[in-house]
């Protein structure tokens, strides 16, 4: 090779963006075949393994994505570079379906046969799960996570899992690779996966991450970095309010929020689109937990819809932060009625991080907008205090203060019991009570659940407790 020869070859060697799109070929959602250009979420994990391998020389990467974002494709092109190129790699990639194995492999025979022929190595071997190149003493084989033990006994350097929440036997089959993985420079470890929810080894392995514990980064790609992940707005379309907060939070246009919107009617509601396409780790990690009081099923199957009962009472519930910052824990803001035949309906969570001004003004609009008997508030962090910052709302207001003079669960499970009972409905959909309901564990879950705190004083209040006392007495200037 001549100079300006040699340069090239190795910048193929060296610099897989440079390399992919001029000798990889990939098959498009569409069927079509094109060259392999990397789209935003694949440069961005390319980013984040690369200066973890330059930092610690060896790649150890946990994926949380969404779906067909790609990230399945970047690490089998990746893993083919690095076999093709260098003597004595071999790549083992475990999926969760044989289905999944065959369109991996099959990507993977694709990259040889459209190689550029001064780049594609002597193939020694081709069979339905192995590629072996015989001068390079490398390979690249593939296999699926069903029976127990598949991987183990090779000698791996490059191993990538792909959607390992859904894997049987996950504990057994990341042990083996993990055995089989070499704890030396250059070996890369990629394991990625949409969510399955706050249980199993995956889940468990990217909380740890989260945490800053052991080896493992945690890689998140959110949903909307996908640019066809868009949707035409047909006439009049205008964003509720809950879509217009989630927009202003993510940069979104009108044309996102359309997608999403249809895709949650695809898949039957927002709590199966935010696992599937998730806008943060959170949202990917929002199921239910065991040993939550209540059930997200439980909740759906007593969600009204349509027109209501006539309410018989009405209450807006208050858990203030126990401080007094806007970087303080969340204050709960929740909206409960009752009907005739005792049945609680939760109509509205305003919860969110306020200043004791803000909460205070909110709680008042909402007893007026909702025509509510009274404002029932937590006074455990200053019970003058919470009734003097909404006195200087409304001076009229009916308060009343509550005392937490037990813990949460023994407040929590009367409530609790009002759902299994089917006596309580909500009104729609409150993803953010919701995902504290079915996601807090007394006595094992860290943080205060407000928003639970709001809903169990106002549901205690309407139909447990009865209607108590409340003051109204004015300020005093």
């Amino acid at each position: 090779m001549n100079p300006r020869e040699r340069e090239l070859r190795l910048r193929f060697r060296d610099d897989f963006k440079f390399y992919a799109p001029r000798c990889l070929t990939i098959r498009s959602k569409s069927g079509k075949v094109h060259a392999f250009r990397l789209n935003e979420a694949q440069l961005y994990l390319h980013a984040r393994l690369e200066t973890q391998r330059a930092n610690t020389g060896k790649v150890r990467a946990l994926v949380l994505k969404g779906r067909q974002q790609g990230c399945s494709t970047y690490t089998e092109g990746r893993f083919f570079h690095k076999v093709t190129h260098f003597g004595g790699l071999k790549a083992f990639i475990l999926t969760h379906l044989d289905e999944a194995t065959n369109n991996l492999f099959g990507m993977a025979k694709r990259f040889y046969e459209h190689c550029p022929p001064v780049l594609r190595p002597s193939l020694r071997a081709s069979n339905a799960k192995e590629l072996v190149f015989d001068r390079l003493d490398s390979g690249y084989k593939v296999g699926t996570a069903g029976s127990v033990g598949v991987g183990r006994g090779d000698t791996i350097q490059l191993f990538h899992g792909s959607e390992v929440a859904y894997w049987k036997n996950a504990d057994t089959h990341v042990a083996g690779a993990l055995q089989a993985v070499p704890d030396e420079p250059g070996t890369e470890v990629i394991l990625e996966s949409t969510s399955n929810g706050r249980s199993g080894l995956f889940y468990a392995m990217c909380a740890a991450a989260m945490r800053g514990e052991g080896e493992y980064i945690l890689v998140f790609i959110p949903w909307f970095w996908q640019p066809e992940y868009r949707k035409t707005p047909g006439e009049g379309f205008e964003p509720t309010a809950d879509e217009k907060a989630y927009q202003d939070a993510y940069g979104l246009d009108d044309g996102q929020i359309a997608w999403r919107r249809a895709k949650i009617v695809e898949l039957n509601g927002i709590h199966n689109f935010r696992r599937e396409y998730p806008a943060t780790p959170e949202e990917a990690f929002s199921a239910e937990v065991p040993g939550a009081l209540w059930k997200r099923d439980q909740i759906d199957n007593l969600r009204r819809r349509g027109e209501l009962p006539v309410m018989v009472r009405i209450v807006v519930a208050v858990d203030p932060s126990g401080g007094d910052g806007i970087q303080n824990d969340e204050v709960g803001l929740v909206v409960v009625g009752i009907d005739a035949q005792k049945h609680g309906y939760v109509l509205a969570d305003h919860s969110g991080r306020y200043t004791p001004e803000t909460w205070a003004s909110k709680a008042v609009a909402l007893y007026r907008q909702f025509k509510a008997d009274r404002i029932v508030a937590e006074a455990n962090f200053g019970g003058a205090m919470v009734e003097s910052t909404i006195r200087v709302v409304d001076r009229n207001a009916p308060v009343k203060l509550v005392h937490a003079s037990r813990g949460k669960q023994a407040r929590a499970e009367p409530v609790a019991a009002l759902y299994e009972q089917g006596r309580m409905h909500h009104c729609g959909v409150f993803v953010g009570l919701e995902d504290e309901m079915v996601t807090w564990v007394p006595l094992e879950s860290k943080g205060s659940p407000n928003r639970v705190d709001a809903l169990v004083w106002a549901a205690t209040e309407l139909l447990i407790d009865g209607p108590g006392t409340a003051t109204v007495t004015p300020l005093r200037m």
